[in-house]
């Protein structure tokens, strides 16, 4: 007799365009699409930020970092990097630092995806 496992949750999506269209709604078409831009615009650099205050073991940056690139990646529809983010941010409240380095590498790692979804994603007609 097997013992029953719980599957493992699958991953976020890279990219639900829904929080943009939702975004536009509330503000506007221009609104939504600026602050896609904007947040594709500073990606590397938030990235690059988390990375460097995990490599040299500033917690508070690092939290400071991570809180923000989650919090524009909720906005942006970036579920799965929303979701790193969060992984890291409870890795850094605990000072586990090693686990905190290995999501801000899979954080890093995932950049490429994300930077591809947004390059390709649907834009509003004008």
């Amino acid at each position: 007799m097997q013992k029953h496992r719980p599957q493992a949750e699958a991953p976020p999506p890279t990219l639900d365009g829904q929080h943009l269209q939702n975004l536009a709604e509330a503000c506007s078409t221009a609104a939504a699409e600026a602050f896609a831009d904007n947040y594709t615009a500073l990606l590397p650099q938030r990235v690059d930020r988390i990375i460097r205050s995990v490599g040299v073991g500033h917690r508070e940056m690092a939290l400071d970092a991570v809180l923000s690139l989650r919090t524009a990646s909720s906005m942006a529809g970036a579920l799965q990097m929303s979701h790193l983010c969060t992984q890291l941010e409870k890795a850094l409240v605990v000072a586990e630092l090693a686990a905190a380095a290995g999501m801000a590498r899979d954080i890093d790692l995932h950049l490429p995806e994300l930077q591809e979804a947004l390059a390709s994603r649907p834009r509003p007609d004008h």
